[in-house]
């Protein structure tokens, strides 16, 4: 979808009207798609942006406000929908990890909740990365942290290959921020450069697939392990611990996730490398111990597919660390 002429074509409708604020130049908006998945529907964006920008103005007729709202309370549920189709698709739907986040989770960023600095929600493997913040915008009622919430939102769903919901969703959040104060959001520019770098996200996404390089489990939670444990960044906090404990929530398949929680969570609050490395050493160790087995007729132990990511992990924590 063209979603950068159509910002355009919302800046200079708003310009004309504003100059000359002659309702004719309102009336198609309400002939306009109410298909959201339709090329067509983008001819909404440009009536609702100058809602959005005129609407404490009460220079809008009766009929175009409420069409407006009810447009955009459309928008909301489509969204909500899509969220949901994706997460359910994730296995991510679940009492348990929502309960989690009720707990753990979602006090710890109720209204503060920013793109910068960045939090560890911003380095969990993606598919639960949309799940948290999904969830903390559901529970969100700070204008400003929203803001923020549908950009991260909108990111993770290009990287995960949903380019068009994310861009949709972008738009969507630049016309919500209308209604913020002092938030960059508001900026038809700063959309243009999301909506670019979003594009971008999609392709390396894209590119890896072309070249049989998926994305793996093993590969993302590698990722988050090496920004848990930077040492310029690393901290011991309620935020960090409560990632660790999702994780292993979530990634029930590997077992030793919850058993390593407690050396993670040490190390984060010692930074005593030593006594870390010691302590997965004694761990992977056992796990061979437990479930290696030697046929009769080879010398080389044998792994299942599963063991061989559960002793990847324990191969790359201690890799990261020595």
């Amino acid at each position: 979808m063209k979603f950068k002429k159509s910002i355009y074509k919302a800046e200079k409708l708003l310009d004309s009207y504003q100059h000359d604020p002659d309702i004719t130049l309102l009336n198609a908006f309400k002939k306009a798609s109410n298909d959201i998945g339709s090329k067509g529907y983008l001819l909404n964006i440009k009536y609702l942006y100058v809602y959005q920008m005129l609407k404490a103005s009460e220079t809008l007729p009766d009929w175009y406000v409420s069409l407006a709202k009810s447009k955009l309370n459309r928008l909301e549920s489509y969204f909500n929908s899509s969220f949901q189709n994706v997460l359910q698709d994730a296995r991510l739907e679940t009492e348990t990890l929502n309960k989690f986040l009720t707990q753990r989770i979602a006090w710890i960023y109720q209204g503060k909740f920013r793109v910068y600095p960045t939090t560890p929600l911003d380095y969990l493997p993606l598919e639960l990365r949309l799940k948290v913040y999904v969830f903390l915008y559901h529970n969100e009622e700070d204008a400003k942290a929203r803001c923020h919430l549908r950009n991260r939102i909108s990111v993770t769903l290009a990287k995960l290959g949903h380019l068009e919901l994310a861009n949709f969703y972008s738009v969507y959040n630049w016309l919500m921020a209308q209604d913020v104060i002092n938030t960059h959001f508001a900026e038809s520019s700063h959309l243009r450069h999301s909506l670019h770098s979003q594009k971008y996200a999609s392709q390396s996404t894209k590119r890896l697939a072309k070249d049989g390089q998926d994305v793996t489990i093993m590969t993302e939670l590698s990722y988050y392990y090496t920004q848990l444990l930077n040492p310029k960044t690393m901290k011991y906090d309620r935020a960090n611990v409560a990632t660790i404990d999702l994780v292993a929530l979530y990634y029930d398949q590997y077992p030793q996730l919850e058993q390593l929680s407690l050396p993670l969570k040490n190390y984060l609050r010692t930074k005593d490398k030593k006594e870390f490395y010691e302590k997965v050493a004694q761990k992977r160790m056992k796990f061979i111990r437990d479930v290696v087995h030697v046929p009769y007729t080879l010398k080389e132990p044998k792994l299942s597919p599963v063991n061989q990511d559960q002793l990847a992990i324990y191969n790359y924590l201690l890799r990261i660390t020595e």
